[in-house]
């Protein structure tokens, strides 16, 4: 059966917000809960604390700190959007969640924070509506399927806990101000920890005074918990210097954002180190608009910290969290041959486990070997080339260094990228035809004359800005030349470049690697030419099928184009003088024809 075009389902489901996770958040309408009675505050746990059996991952579990099922009572939150005598104004909420601690002695510890996504926290009525509040033996406690995570972290030293965030996902109470409900879940949580921290009352059935510190907090969050942590740290101001005297606690060190959505939280730049992991067969975020999250800080000048997008093969959705069944739209059952198999849920924690210990360490640890030997692990040491697998897994790589540590000559932001550089030099494409794509999504009949582009015929995900640059010759070339002072590349170690093969052109050779060479030319006329890898990731011909489409002239292709990073150290270039580089040339010699997406063309150092 022929497929439906993507791009339209898409566009279709951000019209009826049928989406769960990819719609953004819907007019709010007033719908009435089912008759449960509503929870008053208690100033104790409903529940004593009990141990959540740990999912038992062999690779890498045993032994480890007990997680324990914590209840900090009932409570209420405002939805200042409605009126005072709404039965909406005060929302009932069920404070509770899981958490581990070390088992040795010692602390404080970094507390790590884990949010949920958008998955139905009470039964569904005949609308499809998860009707709030509801009795707590019938509310899926979508938090407990990071309990592999939380007793894994606590062994490494980290004070971890998954919180209940179904109150904030629910759209059976009414809909609150975006964000609203999830400042004040947050705030409920972290405050109690912080005065059980400092010795004070402690609900959570594990020792913590202490043992939690509260002024190191990382935040991991799946699916929309994804971009609700990013929304914590910028829009709300928990990654600020100043978070601790602010809130009571904070700031915020580092975000991890598992195949994350975005539906009310505006991509920023964040002010702290971030990943992004995009799971390549994702059936819920099916177009992986999380790596929204990472052009943000792509085209920020003033990205302060390092940020990477992992794109794993054969990962999905569902699989972070290990009470969740099948991707709602499928992964491998879609006909996407690069999705079969699927990766056993075992396999993608196992990922995850490893990721995120070395994040950690990246980010906490005092020790530069234990730093640099995470970082080499998580791809992103820069003097490396970029990576084709992770942690044994099938893997790739967007990675930015902070903005003062690369020096860029295109992103590209606009068409003036096609004939003058950041730098200030001329760009000149000798056989080579270019042309600029804007970020986001459009049609043709939107921007004549971007067929081009490829918006409507495949997915990239995150439709960043970039060239499209096509050549039907060996030894054609684009030039970037230097202006005087400004080829000085003597600190730098990398030369960087992001890009990927465009499948429905016929100049690429069907399931083969595109390859290319890397010219520098100092002011005294040296040459030094390196070529990119006969099997360099970023160049490999995209796998998946092309589908005759009625509506979008040239068909669509099933498989994703992740446009991945290309890393090529200077020490390679031998002879030239790197303190005084007057151009920079991509001379496409290896190959009689092709057609790349292309962006972030840069030197970094470490």
């Amino acid at each position: 059966m022929k497929q439906f075009s993507q791009k339209l389902f898409l566009l279709l489901s951000l019209a009826l917000g049928l989406a769960a996770c990819t719609s953004p958040t819907p007019t709010p309408v007033a719908l009435l809960p089912t008759a449960v009675p509503v929870m008053e505050p208690t100033a104790s746990p409903v529940t004593s604390p009990t141990a959540v059996p740990t999912e038992t991952n062999t690779a890498v579990i045993s032994g480890l700190p007990p997680v324990v099922e914590y209840n900090l009572g009932d409570a209420t939150i405002t939805q200042s959007r409605f009126p005072q005598d709404s039965r909406f104004h005060e929302m009932p909420v069920r404070l509770n969640g899981i958490i581990a601690v070390p088992d040795t002695d010692g602390g404080p510890y970094p507390v790590v924070i884990i949010f949920h996504g958008n998955h139905p926290g009470c039964p569904l009525d005949e609308m499809s509506v998860d009707r709030w509040p509801c009795a707590p033996e019938v509310e899926q406690p979508n938090y407990q399927g990071f309990d592999y995570l939380v007793g894994y972290l606590a062994s490494q030293g980290y004070v971890a806990l998954s919180i209940n965030g179904n109150a904030e996902n629910t759209f059976g109470y009414g809909e609150g101000l975006p964000g609203e409900r999830l400042a004040q879940l947050v705030d409920m949580h972290l405050s109690a920890l912080t005065t059980a921290a400092a010795g004070g009352q402690n609900d959570f059935g594990v020792a913590l005074d202490g043992r939690a510190d509260m002024r190191h907090l990382f935040l991991m969050g799946h699916s929309r918990g994804g971009e609700a942590i990013v929304w914590l740290a910028e829009a709300l101001g928990l990654a600020a210097p100043e978070a601790f005297d602010q809130f009571g606690y904070g700031p915020v060190n580092g975000l991890l954002l598992l195949a994350p959505a975005v539906t009310f939280a505006l991509p920023a730049a964040p002010s702290v180190p971030m990943a992004a992991i995009l799971p390549a067969c994702d059936g819920d975020v099916v177009f992986q608009e999380g790596q929204l999250f990472y052009e943000a800080a792509r085209m920020n000048p003033e990205q302060s910290q390092w940020a990477a997008s992992i794109w794993l093969e054969r990962g999905n959705h569902n699989q972070f969290n290990s009470i969740l069944g099948p991707d709602p739209m499928g992964g491998s059952n879609n006909g996407r041959t690069e999705c079969q198999p699927l990766l056993t849920g075992e396999e993608q924690r196992t990922f995850l486990l490893d990721y995120t210990t070395d994040f950690l360490t990246a980010v906490y640890s005092d020790d530069p070997t234990l730093v640099s030997q995470a970082k080499t692990r998580m791809g992103l040491d820069v003097q490396t080339p970029a990576p084709d697998s992770l942690y044994g897994r099938p893997a790739r790589i967007s990675a930015l260094v902070a903005a003062n540590n690369r020096l860029t000559l295109l992103i590209p932001k606009s068409d003036s990228e096609m004939t003058a550089n950041l730098v200030g030099g001329q760009v000149t494409a000798v056989g080579v035809s270019t042309m600029f794509c804007e970020e986001g999504y459009y049609t043709p009949q939107m921007k004549p004359g971007s067929e081009p582009c490829k918006r409507v015929n495949l997915t990239i995900p995150g439709d960043p800005a970039m060239l499209v640059v096509a050549w039907e010759q060996s030894g054609a070339a684009l030039r970037f030349s230097l202006p005087d002072g400004s080829g000085d590349l003597s600190e730098y170690t990398t030369i960087s470049l992001r890009t990927a093969v465009n499948p429905l052109s016929p100049l690429n050779a069907q399931d083969s690697y595109q390859a290319f060479s890397i010219q520098l030319t100092d002011s005294a006329g040296n040459q030094a030419t390196i070529q990119t890898r006969p099997t360099e990731p970023a160049l490999g011909f995209p796998v998946g099928s092309v589908e005759e489409d009625s509506f979008f002239a040239g068909g669509q292709f099933s498989g994703r184009v992740p446009m991945t990073t290309i890393r090529l150290p200077l020490s390679d270039f031998a002879g030239i003088n790197l303190a005084d580089i007057s151009e920079v040339a991509l001379v496409f010699d290896q190959t009689a024809s092709g057609s790349l997406f292309m962006g972030d063309l840069e030197f970094m150092q470490p």
